[in-house]
């Protein structure tokens, strides 16, 4: 697809690989709406893209919200269009073992990411369909393909997500709309400050992997969409260690296991 002059919105687009994928989305000159709960920080992103000539609208929206999803698309739907794009971004969350996760922030972590994403993708799907046109991303990251110590509930967000993206494609069969799974290893970001105690856990085999800059992997994600393709990940490392435990499951499993975060279960 190219993106001129189409309609991308971006949820999570107030920092990190949202905010950045945005920005790079209006050079290529399309019309971005960016959608996350602080209101402040999207105009901060806005003024930047349109700084540089592009077009920014803000919706301060809680995506976990269905009334208020429901609300954001009938005001974007009226007063702006259907989008072409779909970036379904929104979600952190902490990486915690079962007994750290609290019952309220293990039902966060699936209102976002993946609730939110339910909830946008439903919201302008009609639309999109009616047109017969569009591309919807998903996004999560390698957690969604292999587990490690101390991010069960991180783990099983990020897990439907990838459910979620299987469905939407079974669901969008026949049709020119379109769904594509993105998904990292590591990234350079705000995430790490903002879950403290997270960064500790990264397994010790992640070193193979490289960890990406947010433009490195906003530019990853363009590419998916310039080229239409149905899955991006990233770094080229990525490919070979989700082969490899695709292949060899025990061996990949063993390694991530025993190089991930120890716990002194004497003080559980």
């Amino acid at each position: 697809m190219d993106l001129k002059n189409k309609l991308m919105l971006v949820t999570g687009a107030s920092s990190g690989i949202g905010a950045t994928t945005a920005k790079l989305a209006a050079q290529k000159g399309a019309r971005i709406i960016l959608v996350a709960r602080s209101k402040d920080k999207l105009e901060q992103v806005a003024d930047e893209i349109r700084s540089g000539g592009g077009q920014a609208y803000t919706f301060a929206v809680d995506l976990t919200d269905p009334q208020a999803v429901f609300a954001m698309e009938k005001a974007i739907s009226a007063d702006i269009g259907t989008p072409d794009v779909l970036f379904n971004n929104a979600g952190s969350s902490r990486w915690l073992y079962t007994d750290e996760t609290s019952p309220d922030e293990a039902a966060q972590m699936i209102a976002a990411p993946y609730l939110a994403a339910f909830y946008v993708t439903r919201a302008f799907r009609p639309a999109m369909l009616k047109r017969n046109s569009g591309l919807i991303i998903n996004m999560t990251s390698i957690a969604a393909f292999m587990s490690w110590p101390g991010a069960t509930a991180y783990t099983a967000a990020r897990f439907s997500i990838r459910g979620f993206n299987e469905g939407l494609r079974a669901d969008l069969y026949r049709t020119k709309v379109h769904s594509m799974l993105t998904a990292f290893a590591a990234v350079k970001s705000e995430y790490w400050k903002n879950n403290p105690g997270s960064q500790a856990r990264i397994p010790g085999a992640q070193k193979m992997i490289p960890t990406l800059t947010p433009e490195q992997a906003a530019q990853a994600i363009i590419n998916g969409i310039h080229w239409n393709l149905p899955v991006v990940f990233a770094p080229w490392m990525m490919w070979v260690v989700l082969t490899l435990n695709y292949l060899f499951p025990p061996i990949t499993r063993w390694l991530v296991f025993n190089t991930g975060h120890k716990r002194n279960l004497a003080n559980t």
